[in-house]
């Protein structure tokens, strides 16, 4: 029942992406970002698939989606990726066994005086080492790092830095964010594992795989990579957006289509309505020739996008119809694709679809 618009999500795509991760990376631990709902595609589900698969850990971004994996049964380490903000959480990060990535002094300071050696959290420290979002400068990372490794109270993990400029990486930048790492690991007393790669870094960068690597976007079958498709790379997407053709209409020369007559036909055009639009993430600022697939036919879009439906152009199309299964992101229509088109990154597209549409899991 209900209108025919759905994701697809195929978890033999995401075991195929996750075994590309682990052979990129061998000799590392894979900790599977599974943040804002798996980049869109469901979190209990994918975890489910990765764990599996033989995921040794997960990365989260808040205790709320940690709280979901272990409520579903997930047994695998779970690391909250910002720490906790608030003092109170730690008393569900012990009871959840969940890990945390502590990136303040402060946060420091409340762990050693919550965790007790009955369950000891499992942390590791964020240091900066060039993206100046989150993480310790270098000065204070030896002494935190190893007050946390001494502490009973405290499963030490090592240290987690983040790329800047991995989707590029031939810069140079990157080879100083590795180089950083390894000294400030160095310069801690001790077993101190390394965390540093990203997705694009897994792909690109062997050199900053170290102990573990933290797939994200290629999980899920899309390229990080500036200029590379998800093919390229041996990927496959996991998610499939789909909808279907509800009726046609007809065009004559000079008529004009849509909100803000949009479009104007040049000559007599057949034109399919799909139920799907900006209500359901499908970025309104894509306009006419926005690559679509109908009937496994490529074709595109015509004018704005509507809250609840798109126009698409079945004029070379001409036995499509009513019914007819439209394609608008998945193998036909990658995600890297749609981003070129509205001027943003696969990223954004995958987890900005709402959770109106039906899930269909394969």
């Amino acid at each position: 029942m209900g209108r025919p618009s759905l994701v697809r999500v195929s978890a033999r795509a995401l075991a195929h992406n996750l075994e590309v991760a682990r052979r990129q990376a061998s000799g590392s631990r894979v900790m599977a970002v599974v943040k804002a709902d798996a980049y869109g595609h469901g979190l209990e589900w994918a975890a489910g698939v990765l764990e599996e698969g033989g995921a040794d850990a997960f990365g989260v971004a808040c205790i709320e989606e940690g709280i979901r994996l272990r409520e579903a049964g997930v047994r695998r380490p779970v690391f909250i990726l910002e720490g906790f903000f608030q003092r109170e959480e730690l008393r569900a990060v012990q009871a959840l066994d969940l890990g945390l990535v502590l990136h303040r002094p402060e946060q420091v300071d409340a762990v050693l005086e919550e965790a007790t050696p009955e369950a000891p959290i499992p942390c590791f420290l964020k240091a900066d080492t060039g993206m100046h979002r989150l993480g310790l400068d270098h000065d204070e990372v030896p002494a935190q790092a190893e007050r946390l490794a001494r502490a009973p109270g405290v499963d030490w993990q090592g240290l987690l830095s983040h790329m800047a400029r991995a989707d590029t990486p031939d810069d140079p930048y990157n080879d100083q964010q590795v180089r950083c790492l390894r000294e400030l690991g160095a310069s801690v007393d001790g077993d101190c594992p390394l965390s540093l790669a990203n997705s694009a870094a897994v792909l690109a960068r062997p050199e900053a795989h170290l102990d573990w690597v933290r797939p994200g976007l290629m999980l899920y079958g899309a390229s990080p990579l500036e200029g590379r498709s998800g093919a390229e790379l041996g990927l496959e997407p996991v998610l499939r957006l789909e909808t279907s053709v509800i009726t046609v209409r007809h065009l004559e020369p000079g008529q004009w289509l849509g909100y803000g007559t949009a479009f104007q036909a040049e000559e007599p055009m057949r034109v399919g309505v799909v139920p799907l639009g900006y209500g359901d993430g499908y970025p309104r600022h894509l306009g006419t020739g926005t690559p679509v697939r109908v009937a496994g036919r490529d074709t595109r879009t015509l004018g704005r996008v509507c809250m609840d439906m798109i126009f698409v152009d079945l004029t070379t199309l001409p036995q499509v119809g009513e019914g007819a299964t439209v394609e608008l992101l998945g193998p036909g229509v990658p995600a890297e694709a749609l981003a070129r088109r509205a001027d943003t990154i696969a990223y954004e597209i995958l987890c900005g679809l709402r959770n109106r549409l039906r899930r269909v899991t394969e």
